[in-house]
């Protein structure tokens, strides 16, 4: 999957790494809640319905309590965005039919540099600071004289 980012607020979707980060941070999220939440940004604005979700999130053929795993799922993603569903501003309920994304500002970021890549090195430039911090020339790691 390509470096694909939903940014909204201060908060930052990251699905090829599968996690959601605040301000530069990584939240703690469990995998379907995060799941479910990929989703809603993925079609935000659109309604997705809960037979949907359950379709999505578990399959057609399984047997366990979809509706209070939805229900569960969603009350996680809640508590992490911080988001009142009363008042949402993140995820909209539709009575009796779904949910719906509903961040005014969201958008995608593809290809750039996340907060946490500014100090990235590659895996050459890493060998030879190591090689140096242990006293071994990074040009002549043998040590013999040339």
């Amino acid at each position: 999957m390509p470096d694909k980012r939903i940014c909204f607020d201060d908060f930052e979707l990251d699905y090829s790494r599968f996690q959601l980060c605040r301000a530069g941070h990584t939240i703690r999220l469990e995998g379907l809640p995060l799941q479910l939440l990929m989703m809603l940004v993925e079609k935000r604005g659109q309604l997705v319905t809960r037979e949907e979700i359950s379709e999505e999130l578990w399959g057609k053929d399984v047997f366990v309590d979809v509706e209070g795993g939805i229900n569960t799922a969603i009350r996680k993603v809640r508590r992490v965005l911080g988001d009142d569903a009363d008042e949402p501003r993140y995820l909209k309920t539709v009575v009796g039919k779904g949910y719906r994304f509903v961040a005014p500002d969201a958008e995608e970021d593809v290809g750039a540099p996340l907060a946490s890549d500014k100090f990235a090195v590659s895996a050459e430039e890493l060998g030879r600071a190591i090689m140096a911090a242990a006293g071994i020339d990074p040009e002549n790691p043998s040590g013999t004289k040339t």
